[in-house]
C-alpha cells in the first residue's frame, strides 16, 4: 500500500477528524478541538466530506452571529 492516509484536516482554525463507515461507504467527521459544541459532517467521497467540513464550519460561524452568540474558539492541538 502506498500514498499517506491522514485522518484529519484544518479549516478556519478548527480541526475535523475523520473515520470511514466501510458498510455505509460513508466518511464521518467530528471537530476535536471546540468542548461545548457538537459539529459534524459526512460525505461518500473524501472531496465531499471536505467541503461539507467547510460548510458546515461556515454555517456554524453565521448562525453564531446571526443569533448573537459566540463561537467556541478552538483550541490548539499539541503536536506529539
Amino acid at each position: 500500500m502506498t500514498g499517506v492516509m491522514d485522518n484529519q484536516g484544518e479549516y478556519k482554525g478548527y480541526i475535523g477528524e475523520v473515520s470511514i463507515d466501510m458498510d455505509a461507504g460513508l466518511i464521518h467527521g467530528h471537530v476535536i478541538n471546540i468542548e461545548n459544541d457538537v459539529l459534524t459532517f459526512r460525505g461518500e467521497t473524501t472531496a465531499e466530506a471536505k467541503q461539507d467540513f467547510h460548510v458546515m464550519i461556515n454555517e456554524y460561524l453565521s448562525d453564531c452571529a446571526a443569533s448573537g452568540d459566540p463561537a467556541e474558539t478552538p483550541k490548539t492541538l499539541a503536536v506529539s
